[in-house]
């Protein structure tokens, strides 16, 4: 079992596989069979995990599917082949398991609940005898042929993914603990002289190996997709400075960035307008700009920031322009996000001023100013109303500035994106959360939804569901799975905690099912 090339994961899946079998040399007992079903039911509980987790994933190839074929191409299809290929090999396995216990415990056998664990004559019957052990490593390698075939040729020399597949679902004979040097068929290592809760260990063991290989397969797909894109969703040149006005002789100084850079590439950027100079900083991947401060006015400047095309391989040019303005001294409080103040977060305010000492206080609102340095400030209000901004600058009060204090908008439920209308089933099964969001604010805030109905109606009766968090319930999904096109299925009395603490009340949001 030769661990070159493994991930963590598999190396640790390895290693219980032969310290469970060096147990079994042993005399079998029942807290070695009991240690087996807690071994099974945490290979369960992580194959459910892969499996939500790849839900999500074939989601995302649905909506981009959706939205932009094109760019898609035949990812899409294969995508839906191997989650078939995936899910019926996983049910394959499933049925052997049925059936080694229905053959130990009679046709009333549970899988989950199994009789005769220490039945160490039933895995040679039905999975060597009967040849059933053959038939599922000729499924297995079946599968893993299908799986290689998904990944192209000019990746597979230099591809981890490849390894840890083969590796993953080996089929390979297996060297005997009791007799080194001697080799045993992949069946008989498998299932022979085993008590049959550790053939069920094993068997979930391989039905996580196929959704942990389905999930680094999806990983690969979507990145595929992508691959001739640039390393991020907006290409956009960002100018930034601390301030746009200075006093006389100070210096002026701005970052200008991509806002969302590729690492793999070396900035460049050429200026075109105003002099001054740049400077690259490799640290940050930022260039700083410094510009002429000597006289007042308004001075203009700009560039191109250069990249090249991950698919031609050409530089491409995008262009940005500035300016800012050197005037005499005075001073300003100015509120970075908006005139206003929300309560129940931190609003960052810039306080400038002409003097060596410059202090500033809050009245109104419950207010609090605290200085976070260069003459930044964080503010926060606790009520509606007005809160006054007091500046002062070497002893002498300079001014006093009004701001309004507000609640934070509500946000809205949103469902794979969604506010509601049509919605493919499998679309909307594949979800596991509903979101709060808040667009086009000021603030990036987050509003963790506590709670929601799942309802509709089903053969003239209505079925319903509740959740006290974020996820989609096993009910709640049971509910979805009974509806037929055309039926709607309603997200009632969604509420979220709001920053301040808050509950809030989101309504209802309904899908009608295409």
């Amino acid at each position: 079992m030769a661990d070159k090339g493994l991930s963590p994961r598999q190396k640790m899946i390895n290693l219980m596989y032969l310290v469970l079998t060096a147990l079994l040399a042993l005399n079998v007992s029942a807290e070695i069979l009991n240690a087996f079903i807690l071994i099974d039911q945490s290979i369960q509980k992580s194959t459910v995990n892969v499996n939500t987790k790849n839900g999500e994933a074939y989601g995302v190839f649905i909506a981009l599917n959706q939205e932009n074929p094109k760019k898609v191409e035949g990812w899409y299809d294969k995508a839906m082949e191997l989650k078939a290929k995936s899910d019926e090999l996983t049910e394959k396995i499933q049925e052997y398991k049925q059936l080694l216990v229905t053959t130990a415990d009679g046709p009333e056998g549970d899988v989950n609940h199994i009789q005769k664990k220490d039945d160490n004559n039933v895995g040679g019957q039905v999975m060597i005898t009967e040849k059933n052990g053959e038939l599922l490593k000729e499924q297995l390698e079946e599968y893993r042929e299908f799986v290689l075939g998904l990944i192209d040729e000019a990746d597979k020399d230099s591809s981890i993914l490849v390894s840890n597949i083969e590796t993953t679902l080996t089929t390979e004979d297996v060297e005997s603990l009791s007799e080194p040097g001697k080799m045993l068929p992949w069946a008989e290592a498998n299932f022979e002289h085993l008590p049959l809760i550790a053939v069920i260990a094993m068997m979930s063991k391989m039905q996580n190996d196929v959704r942990n290989v389905e999930s680094d397969v999806l990983s690969y797909m979507k990145n595929k997709i992508g691959e001739t894109d640039f390393r991020f969703n907006k290409i956009q040149a960002i100018v930034n400075a601390p301030v746009s006005y200075v006093r006389i002789g100070e210096e002026f100084s701005a970052d200008v960035f991509i806002a969302a850079a590729d690492t793999t590439q070396d900035l460049k950027i050429e200026l075109t307008e105003g002099g001054g100079k740049m400077v690259i900083d490799t640290v940050t991947g930022r260039g700083i700009y410094t510009g002429n401060t000597g006289s007042p006015g308004t001075f203009k400047w700009g560039g191109n920031i250069i990249l090249t095309d991950p698919g031609t391989k050409e530089e491409k040019k995008y262009p940005f322009m500035n300016e800012y303005q050197v005037v005499s001294p005075t001073f300003a409080v100015a509120a970075d996000k908006m005139n206003v103040f929300y309560i129940g977060v931190k609003n960052p305010v810039t306080i400038t001023g002409t003097g060596k000492s410059i202090t500033a206080s809050i009245s109104g609102a419950g207010g609090r100013l605290t200085s976070t340095g260069n003459g930044k400030y964080d503010v926060t209000v606790t009520s509606r109303g007005d809160a006054n901004v007091t500046v002062t600058a070497d002893g002498r009060q300079m001014g006093t500035v009004k701001f309004r204090c507000l609640p934070v908008p509500d946000p809205y439920a949103t469902v794979a994106g969604m506010k509601g209308g049509v919605i493919a089933k499998q679309t909307l099964l594949a979800q596991s959360i509903v979101r709060a969001q808040l667009d086009n604010f000021v603030f990036d805030l987050s509003f963790p939804v506590t709670g929601f109905t799942v309802s509709a109606t089903i053969n003239g009766f209505t079925e319903e569901a509740k959740s006290t968090n974020a996820s989609i319930t096993s009910q709640q999904r049971a509910i979805i799975t009974q509806l037929n096109r055309g039926q709607k299925v309603y997200f009632e009395n969604i509420t979220a905690r709001a920053p301040d603490g808050t509950i809030r009340n989101l309504g209802s949001i309904s899908f009608k099912l295409q």
